[in-house]
C-alpha cells in the first residue's frame, strides 16, 4: 500500500495542472546516488550535504536518437552540485530540498579505447565519478528546485527537479524554444543488497518535458496520503 502511495506522490510531483502538450522525452538513465560532501554520516542529507548521481544513459528520445550509437560509445550521466537546504520529516518520511544551480551532464565515451564507467565503493573514489565523466561531454544543463522524498519504512523514494539545457555540442539538436522546462525525475531505493558500499540508492530516472506544467506537491498532500 505504501509503495502505491509513494508512486502517487511521484505522479503528483510531476503533473498537477491541466494538460498543455504532448510529452517530449530526452533521455532515460539508471545508476546509483551518494552523498558528498557527507560531513554527518549519521544523518541522511544533513543541511549542506551534497546529492550526487553517476550512471548510464539507457535510452534517448527523438531529439538525440539520430546522434547516439551504442555500438560505438558508452553513454553516461553525472548529476552534481546540489546541496541540502531544507529537511522536513513526518513519520517514516523525509523530504529534502536542495540548492539551485545543480548540474546534470551526459557523456559519450568510446567502447574501443575509452574507460568503462566503474562504480567502485565509497565514492568519490579512483573510478567514480571520474570514469563516468572522462568521455566527451555531449549535453549539460542547470538543475533547480530539486527535491528528494524518501520513505524509510520501505527504503524507497523519488526525486524531481526542473532542468534547462544550456551547454555541450548536442545542444544544437534541441530547438532554442525547447531548452527550458525539462523535468528531471525518477525513483530511488534500496531494493536489494547489490548497491555498492558507500552509495545510497539504486536510481532509475528520466529527463523529459511533460504534457502538464510541473510543480512540487505540498508536504500536506504527502501526509494526506497516509491518513
Amino acid at each position: 500500500m505504501k509503495r502505491k502511495a509513494l508512486l502517487l506522490v511521484f505522479t503528483a510531483v510531476l503533473a498537477l495542472a491541466p494538460a498543455a502538450r504532448a510529452n517530449e522525452f530526452l533521455l532515460g538513465f539508471t545508476g546509483f546516488d551518494y552523498q558528498f560532501p557527507n560531513a554527518n554520516p549519521s544523518v541522511y542529507y544533513d543541511l549542506g550535504e551534497g546529492y550526487n548521481l553517476v550512471g548510464f544513459v539507457t535510452s534517448v528520445g527523438p531529439l538525440l536518437d539520430p546522434y547516439v550509437d551504442t555500438s560505438v560509445n558508452e553513454y553516461t550521466i553525472n548529476i552534481t552540485n546540489l546541496f541540502a537546504t531544507n529537511r522536513t520529516a513526518f513519520g517514516s518520511f523525509l523530504v529534502v530540498d536542495f540548492s539551485n544551480n545543480g548540474r546534470g551532464t551526459y557523456y559519450a565515451d568510446p567502447l574501443s579505447g575509452g574507460t568503462p564507467g566503474t562504480y567502485g565503493i565509497n565514492p568519490p573514489n579512483a573510478t567514480s565519478p571520474s570514469t563516468f565523466t572522462d568521455g566527451s561531454m555531449r549535453l549539460t544543463g542547470d538543475i533547480d528546485g530539486f527535491r528528494l522524498t524518501f520513505d524509510f519504512s520501505t527504503n524507497q523514494g523519488n526525486f524531481s527537479g526542473t532542468m534547462t539545457q544550456d551547454g555541450g555540442p548536442d545542444l544544437i539538436y534541441i530547438p532554442p524554444g525547447q531548452r527550458g522546462g525539462w523535468t528531471l525525475g525518477g525513483l530511488a531505493g534500496r531494493p536489494n543488497g547489490t548497491i555498492p558500499n558507500g552509495y545510497d540508492n539504486q536510481v532509475s530516472g528520466e529527463c523529459q518535458v511533460l504534457e502538464t506544467p510541473t510543480t512540487h506537491t505540498s508536504w500536506g498532500a504527502v501526509k494526506s496520503l497516509y491518513r
